[in-house]
């Protein structure tokens, strides 16, 4: 018989934005082979995107999605919980105290009959959703944790400019730390008009005075006296308290993507026997191959770094460390960077690099299918997050493609490294410098990489495990 799962994700798998990163790109791939499988039929529910500025009610509506019939899809349109967590400042108490959307979803899950409901994500959606699991009490409830929104309202446990955050609990450090522009309002009806392509000239122009309205008002920089300040600051604490004790009372199962996401759920209070590592499967895995695709023998060494331009993702540190190089080393390496242009002074940088290096190569971003041409001739792969990334796609897509990783010793990465000597202190200049130096002097060392490195997990393997998981025929098992 076959098993109805419901999959949740705060957009949907195959919207055409680029939004939602690594883990819009993971449910997409899962679902493909998900729908290959005959014990599955499959739901698909988003939230927090679709806004219809018509009518005032929260309703969910069916959507069209690739795979068609394979996939019921549907989204919840008019969700009080904006998506992205970013947007959710300064509204914490709509997430923390909601009943709405709590009726409209106990709705929809009474109508089809879920055995598993499997959240990708808690985004777009208020806690008091997981209550519904006192109803639906032979549901499973099954949550991956691909970040860290239960215990950090901006989900990255990422303070701007004083690194990852170790504050105990939330609280005013949020207060501080969390986006002030956002207007609700704006955000609803700017996805109004975009998402849906709205053609009506009067929302059109309503848009376009609300833009300028609020770039008057100091580009919509939120406002607030000391006493909001404490309540925002008591409203944030609530939401990580809550989103913990109710992640331990009504989930069946946390799937932790990497040991180190697992090990700050415990520390944050999430119970360690709901718990289980397991990483994500990927395509890139099914072709991977423990070797060098371009094995370094001397002479110009090529690095490479994809992915995002941002802090967090220690972008600019590696621009700021590639400024730093001394020329003995700097004359020896090509570079190539990928990553979407998103500051015009990154890419005055960028070039003013060509001076001391090689050779450096600019992508202005990069899709799965160019990803050959930009990892081409590259003997070494950049990973040197700031913050405690759980597990980077774009890491994982370089070691299948053969590539042996240099990264930061923060998040998950290092969990797929192995190798103690790809492994430098995040932040620290210098002992990126003196790793890199040691890898190029030591050739040997790429071709040792691949001995420690582990096997990347295939999405078959993957959809095996998630199978025992969800009781589909075979003994449910979590691992470990």
């Amino acid at each position: 018989m076959k098993k109805r799962i419901l999959l949740y994700n705060w957009i949907p798998f195959d919207e055409a934005e680029g939004k939602g990163g690594g883990v819009t790109i993971y449910v997409r791939n899962l679902i493909s082979r998900m729908v290959r499988d005959d014990c599955f039929e499959l739901f698909f529910l988003s939230s927090g995107r679709a806004y219809d500025m018509n009518q005032y009610r929260i309703f969910i509506e069916p959507t069209f999605n690739v795979f068609g019939g394979k996939v019921k899809g549907f989204q919840i349109v008019n969700s009080p919980v904006l998506a992205a967590a970013n947007l959710s400042f300064p509204y914490p108490d709509i997430s923390n105290d909601d009943e709405a959307l709590k009726r409209v979803v106990g709705n929809f899950i009474s109508e089809y009959g879920f055995d598993v409901i499997h959240f990708q994500n808690l985004e777009g959606l208020g806690i008091r959703v997981l209550e519904l699991k006192e109803v639906f009490a032979e549901t499973k409830f099954i949550y991956s944790v691909h970040n860290y929104y239960m215990v950090c309202p901006q989900v990255m446990l990422w303070q701007e400019g004083k690194g990852c955050c170790r504050e105990e609990e939330c609280g005013l450090c949020c207060v501080d730390c969390m986006p002030k522009d956002v207007h609700a309002f704006k955000v609803m009806l700017n996805q109004f008009v975009d998402a849906r392509g709205e053609k009506n000239g009067r929302l059109l122009e309503v848009k376009r005075a609300l833009g300028e309205y609020y770039a008057q008002k100091d580009a919509g920089i939120y406002e607030m006296g000391e006493e909001e300040k404490q309540r925002l600051g008591a409203e944030f604490k609530r939401f990580r308290r809550l989103n913990v004790e109710y992640v331990n009372r009504y989930m069946d199962t946390v799937l932790a993507v990497s040991k180190r996401t697992a090990e700050i759920l415990i520390e944050k209070g999430v119970d360690a026997k709901k718990v289980c590592v397991d990483y994500i499967g990927t395509k890139a895995a099914e072709l991977a191959e423990k070797k060098c695709r371009y094995p370094y023998h001397g002479g110009m060494f090529h690095i490479c770094y994809i992915g995002y331009m941002r802090r967090m993702k220690g972008f600019y540190f590696l621009l700021e460390s590639l400024e730093a190089m001394p020329e003995s080393m700097s004359e020896k390496i090509f570079v190539t960077l990928a990553a979407a242009k998103t500051d015009e002074g990154a890419e005055a940088r960028i070039l003013k690099l060509q001076e001391k290096f090689a050779g450096v190569l600019y992508y202005d971003g990069y899709t799965h299918a160019s990803l050959p041409k930009v990892l081409k001739g590259a003997n070494l792969g950049i990973v040197p997050p700031l913050w405690e990334d759980n597990l980077p796609q774009a890491a994982i897509e370089m070691q299948a493609a053969g590539i042996p990783l240099l990264c930061s010793n923060v998040g998950g990465t290092k969990e797929i490294v192995k190798s103690e000597g790809f492994v430098f202190e995040a932040g620290d200049v210098c002992d990126f410098h003196r790793k890199l130096k040691k890898i190029m002097d030591t050739p040997d060392m790429t071709e040792a990489y691949w001995k420690k490195a582990p096997c990347l997990v295939t999405m078959e393997e993957h959809v095996r495990s998630l199978k025992k998981l969800y009781g589909c025929g075979e003994k449910t098992l979590c691992l470990k």
